[in-house]
């Protein structure tokens, strides 16, 4: 076995060339003609330990637009002669000197072998860990009687890195474990027949030239594809197969959500999507930052979610719901139980119960299927006997919506419903919701607030935005379906602009405004004063990006709502006034 193997291409490395070995003489003639074919066409190549093919064309430095490190792997993000952006990853293991690679090659063979004894190789991190000494002693054999000396080792990069590329190879995810470990990645798409495509990302925050879809120098051979498939398996319990061809799952080690199809729905084999959630929760300063929205739609939408309103996100796919939602959900106040439904781990509950949230999350039956769990109507039924709650649905689909929409008709929903749903406009919402999921018309009048969610390009570049698009307030007394826009999306300023509507006619507002003891005038300030909150959290967020996190949040929120407990709502100034006061002198410590 070659510690390098060639795919057909223009350029290649040199073959390394094994040690003899009787078992694989006859596959001699077959490297060979590979390796002709590899001075033709476009080359890839990988060591003989790992499974996913990597091109090694030299990267032109006029072409880059940035180079960074992920964990060992430098990745370079370039601009090809079309225009379009490639994500060249370089893994340290692949560029290692022959004995390096032959190291590793005879390490994975041994390390397998001892598997069979009895270790599981589907684990998670934990198996890593408990792995590692057995590892590292393996490597450290080896080398001793491979005349290998330690100061050569250090220069392979060390025990430990061996180590790590060993495991990673074998009971890890290969090279998608530095894609999932790229913050800037945020999509991964592996097309079927994986072998024949290679990679595609969608990468974010690296500046205007990067429009966000790129492709990889990654091509995963079908063994590393059918490897993954096994893991997602194993660690789910969800079945996959011609009968089932779906898989829907969560990598909670990375905190990423997974969908693999297969055949006979995908015909060319398997193909697999990987969606990472952010690390840290988004939260409405830090869609400011990232202009997705501007600071009167954060005022806006705290005012709504305080008065307690049923708030449907809207979007298609990978335009931010799931991200707004989460957002919203930190503007409810530390003493409101909340209540999450979502078939894959999304929203922020977990770090929300660390920040002091009464959070119960109840994870239900993907909508493709699954054994052993509960659907969202189940969860949805059981929810409204658990006391007082709002709650946060991840998506609204299926079955449920007629549940959901009967409590919130009855009253018996607590205290505030929030969820996403898919529809690029507020009309497209309530059609979804009463044509494909069979709500009366009347019933869906439960609904109070649309927030829509939208792909957008500024100026027409190529890149594209997040932005909210529109939010808007369905009409009680008018046509059913009727909808009156609060603020709406300005191409030519690339932000919200408020609608006449918004200044002087939401029942909506004026409802909450008279729970509040509230003119229309005084409940529209309070949304003013609390857009400039967070207008002064973000600019402070420049210099102490801490401001923008959920921690800083709570506690912003939770000093307005005791001044409120003291001055009162109907004194937006001088609330605003107080708490800018405290701001200025706790800022640099929240």
């Amino acid at each position: 076995m070659s510690e390098v193997v060639l795919r057909p291409g223009k350029k290649s490395k040199p073959l390394i060339p094994p040690e003899p070995a009787k078992a694989q003489l006859g596959a001699r003639k077959d490297l060979d003609i590979l390796l002709r074919k590899a001075l033709k066409n476009d080359s890839h190549s990988r060591p003989g330990f790992a499974e996913a093919w990597v091109g090694d064309s030299p990267v032109d430095d006029a072409a880059r637009i940035t180079r960074y490190y992920v964990g060992t792997a430098k990745v370079d993000i370039c601009t090809a002669p079309d225009g379009e952006i490639l994500y060249r990853m370089t893994p340290r293991e692949y560029t290692l000197p022959d004995a390096g690679m032959k190291l590793l090659y005879r390490a994975k063979a041994e390390f397998v072998e001892s598997s069979k004894e009895g270790r599981n190789l589907l684990d998670s991190r934990a198996m890593k860990n408990r792995c590692r000494k057995e590892a590292n002693e393996i490597i450290s054999i080896l080398a001793r009687s491979s005349g290998i000396t330690p100061g050569q080792v250090e220069q392979m990069g060390g025990l430990d890195f061996l180590t790590d590329a060993l495991l990673r190879h074998t009971i890890g995810l290969g090279l998608v474990e530095y894609l999932l470990e790229d913050e800037h990645v945020q999509d991964i798409y592996i097309d079927a027949p994986a072998d024949d495509n290679p990679v595609h990302v969608v990468v974010g925050d690296i500046g205007d030239k990067v429009h966000g879809k790129c492709i990889t120098n990654i091509v995963l051979s079908e063994k590393e594809v059918q490897a993954l498939v096994s893991r997602f398996r194993y660690e789910s319990g969800r079945p996959f197969s011609e009968a089932m061809p779906v898989l829907e799952t969560d990598l909670l080690e990375f905190g990423t959500r997974v969908t693999v199809v297969g055949k006979p729905l995908s015909p060319d084999g398997v193909a697999i999507a990987l969606r990472r959630h952010s690390v840290e929760p988004w939260t409405l300063p830090r869609l400011i930052d990232r202009k997705s929205l501007n600071p009167l739609a954060a005022g806006l939408l705290s005012f709504l979610i305080d008065g307690r309103s049923t708030i449907l996100v809207a979007g298609s796919r990978g335009a931010g719901k799931s991200s707004m939602l989460g957002a919203m959900m930190l503007e409810f106040p530390l003493s409101q139980r909340i209540l999450t439904i979502e078939d894959t781990i999304e929203l922020p509950g977990a770090k929300m119960q660390e920040l002091g949230y009464k959070v119960q999350s109840l994870f239900v039956q993907s909508a493709i299927g699954g054994s052993g769990d509960r659907t969202t109507d189940d969860a949805l039924r059981v929810s409204l006997r658990l006391g007082e709650s709002a709650i946060v649905l991840g998506e609204v689909r299926g079955k449920e919506a007629k549940t959901l929409y009967e409590a919130m008709r009855s009253g018996s929903a607590g205290s505030a419903v929030m969820g996403t749903i898919h529809g690029n406009s507020p009309k497209s919402v309530f059609e979804r919701i009463v044509y494909d999921l069979d709500i009366h018309p009347e019933a869906f009048s439960a609904t109070d607030i649309v927030v829509v969610c939208g792909l957008v390009r500024p100026g027409g570049r190529q890149k594209q935005a997040r932005r909210i698009t529109s939010i808007s307030e369905l009409v009680k007394d008018g046509e059913p379906g009727q909808f009156a826009d609060l603020l709406v999306y300005d191409d030519q300023s690339d932000a919200l602009v408020e609608t006449e509507y918004f200044l002087s006619s939401s029942a909506r507002i004026n409802m909450i405004a008279e729970q509040w003891g509230l003119d229309y005038n005084t409940a529209i300030a309070n949304i003013r004063a609390r857009a400039r909150m967070r207008e002064m959290m973000t600019i402070a967020g420049k210099q102490h990006p801490g401001l923008l996190g959920p921690n800083a949040v709570v506690k912003a929120n939770g000093q307005y709502w005791n001044l409120v407990d003291v001055i009162g709502s109907g004194e937006p100034g001088k609330l605003m006034n107080e708490w800018s006061q405290w701001f200025e002198r706790s800022a640099p410590y929240v």
